[in-house]
């Protein structure tokens, strides 16, 4: 696998992620087609398995990345996300919301609720609606249980396969492109290919949750096609260079036309709370 053709930060926690990959591969069929809620990801990974694989990825995000221990900063994003998490179907789950000093353009989510959410990223959001709709993003990845999905994708594949499955679905990577992803699988290219397209439904599924999410809590749901729109023209500026966001989570004209149709379906709530 060439991680080369992977974000920076997909590359470095893809790492700890290899680490806690079962040594043997279940051997079973795999379903290519998108689960449902109710398959069998919630007792393939135990309650108490997660939230070891939440501590071990927590533990391999503060070697590589400054998360940081600004009270204020961490107690305002932790106010943000519970009162989100409240407003959704997630009361009763853990979520653990940190803030990680970086420029970059990002957010993750991980195992056992860990969601950060990068310095560079809250700076360029325009409303607290904006950053809301972020975060509801990733908070709905952990609710429709797209992780565990993605372990019990991953579980069924060999070691190299499973690496690629890993960084494409948990950490939203496009390692490269449709070419660069069958390249690196060889054999494998058709089955991985599946498992990449459904990252992408992995995306549209998490902002429609999200939106809902975000609207329940009382935001304004049109933040999330907004800040959509304006990472799109970021793709079109940044064409040799994007921002990890963008390589993360791609954002194409079709995603913020559905996402904005989506919104379309509840009332405006105007913005009063600028971040700038």
């Amino acid at each position: 696998m060439n991680t080369r053709r992977l974000a920076p930060f997909a590359t470095r926690i893809l790492l700890s992620w290899l680490l806690l990959m079962p040594i043997t591969p279940r051997v079973y069929a795999l379903d290519t087609s998108l689960p449902d809620l109710g398959n069998s990801a919630g007792t393939l990974m135990t309650p108490k398995r997660e939230r070891e694989l939440g501590k071990a990825f927590m533990r391999s995000v503060r070697r590589t990345q400054k998360v940081m221990d600004d009270p204020l900063m961490t107690d305002y994003l932790q106010h943000l996300g519970q009162r989100l998490v409240d407003a959704g179907d997630a009361r009763g789950t853990p979520f653990n919301f940190f803030v990680v000093d970086d420029p970059q353009i990002n957010a993750f989510a991980g195992p056992g609720g860990n969601i950060g959410v990068f310095t560079g990223l809250i700076s360029t959001t325009d409303t607290e609606s904006e950053l809301a709709a972020v975060v509801a993003h990733e908070i709905a990845h952990v609710t429709q249980q797209h992780l565990l999905r993605a372990w019990e994708s991953a579980s069924a594949l060999s070691l190299p396969n499973a690496a690629v499955l890993l960084a494409a679905i948990v950490l939203g990577a496009t390692i490269g492109g449709d070419a660069a992803a069958a390249a690196a699988i060889g054999g494998q290219a058709a089955m991985i290919q599946q498992q990449i397209n459904f990252t992408r439904s992995n995306e549209k599924e998490a902002d429609r949750v999200g939106i809902d999410i975000l609207s329940s809590a009382g935001f304004e749901p049109r933040a999330m096609p907004s800040f959509f729109s304006r990472m799109g023209k970021a793709n079109r500026v940044y064409a040799s260079k994007l921002p990890e966001f963008l390589m993360t989570h791609p954002v194409t004209t079709s995603r913020t036309a559905d996402a904005l149709g989506r919104a379309e379906q509840f009332p405006y709530r105007q913005n009063t709370e600028d971040l700038r």
